[in-house]
């Protein structure tokens, strides 16, 4: 129910936003950055683990008097501190309806899923996020800053306990060159879950990136 009724509102706000007349624009961005994970969630008994690794994404977004659709994915390879276990693939995807109300709040809800692969083990988290983004400038207009914070509104995962709280956020600043028809990001994640009943499983994934978008709003 509060997915619909999250939908329900986006949906509303979308025409509302969008009465007047206007060409939709495309956003891309590209991102390389580096992830820390630190999981006592692994199945099969592998116990607690701490990985690390570089990852490579990017996100399309679809923009139009601020309603945009998008899609993100981004794919690494995690390994132990002194490499002596197994590594195990990272890959994350999500697909968002945002709006923005007001120009420097967006609101956005969609599904987000990561999966962790070792051989032929697959750790599977899907979660419908709901998410709230504050943008606000740094001297002058080029220079930018934003704080993100999201909270699962539904979520599961491929461990027998299943999931409990999902929750994160993230920060950044974002520079845009003047007469550029691109800008250039900086910007820090933290992503907190926990599993229920049987124990207390968590898992909490930091990452650091960099990132090119080109477009905008």
């Amino acid at each position: 129910m509060r997915i619909i009724a999250l939908l329900g509102v986006l949906a509303f706000a979308a025409p509302v936003l969008a009465y007047s007349q206007g060409r939709p624009s495309v956003l891309f961005r590209g991102d390389a950055g580096f992830v820390w994970v630190r999981s006592d969630t692994a199945p099969a008994g592998a116990g607690a683990s701490r990985l690390r690794g570089p990852v490579l994404g990017g996100e399309g977004r679809l923009v139009f008097n601020g309603f945009s659709v998008g899609l993100g994915l981004s794919s690494g390879t995690l390994q132990a501190a002194d490499q002596t276990s197994a590594k195990r693939d990272l890959i994350e995807g999500r697909l968002l309806v945002a709006a923005r109300p007001i120009p420097w709040l967006e609101m956005s809800v969609g599904p987000f899923v990561r999966a962790y692969v070792m051989d032929a083990v697959t750790e599977r988290w899907v979660f419908w996020q709901a998410r709230a983004r504050v943008d606000a400038p740094i001297v002058t207009s080029g220079l930018t800053s934003y704080v993100e914070l999201w909270r699962a509104v539904s979520s599961q995962v491929n461990l027998v306990a299943g999931a409990g709280r999902v929750q994160g956020g993230e920060a950044g600043v974002t520079y845009r060159p003047p007469e550029r028809p691109f800008s250039l990001r900086l910007a820090y994640r933290v992503d907190d879950a926990a599993v229920r009943g049987g124990g207390d499983g968590s898992q909490m994934l930091e990452a650091i990136s960099v990132s090119v978008v080109v477009g905008g709003q």
